[in-house]
């Protein structure tokens, strides 16, 4: 009788741990690319630039930059919200549009090309606007190829370099 009374206790837990970690495993959410990939996932939280989530039926934790993420549909309430707009370049690019991001940012996004440039010091300039003046310029240069992201790898006045990310 010990032992039955064991056996259905076992059955219970069992049933009860089912049910509370049957919602880790649901599809609960679906993430929308800018560039049209749409990827079933569980959500766990957006934070410094990243959205954190997890596969379903998996509990290892994957995360993607913010500026990759059209949006972000909770599938059970069909809530949709944005989480960034996408970029695009009018006729003529505008450099402001381009975002400097960190490296661990671009997480999604497509490396597309590596920028050089360079910068004429003009005299009195102080090192604040000389770096100022170096960003937008390797802006300018992303704008001017089409890439909405660049991570400045170098800011030095006579050899400033990015590498660019496009959706």
């Amino acid at each position: 009788m010990v032992k039955q009374h064991i056996s259905k206790m076992k059955n219970i837990i069992t049933a009860i741990a089912v049910l509370f970690t049957v919602q880790f495993f649901a599809q609960t959410h679906e993430i929308i690319k800018h560039n049209g990939e749409k990827l079933d996932v569980n959500f766990i939280k957006a934070e410094n630039n990243l959205v954190y989530y997890a596969y379903p039926g998996s509990m290892e934790e994957h995360k993607i930059s913010r500026f990759a993420v059209s949006q972000l549909i909770e599938k059970s309430k069909s809530n949709s919200k944005i989480i960034s707009e996408k970029i695009n370049f009018a006729e003529k690019p505008d450099y402001k549009k381009v975002i400097v991001l960190k490296e661990s940012e671009t997480i999604g996004l497509t490396k597309s090309d590596n920028l050089i440039s360079y910068l004429g010091i003009a005299k009195g300039e102080t090192r604040w606007s000389l770096s100022e003046m170096g960003e937008n310029k390797l802006k300018q240069n992303a704008a001017s190829k089409g890439h909405q992201f660049i991570v400045i790898t170098s800011n030095k006045t006579d050899k400033l370099t990015a590498t660019a990310y496009t959706y």
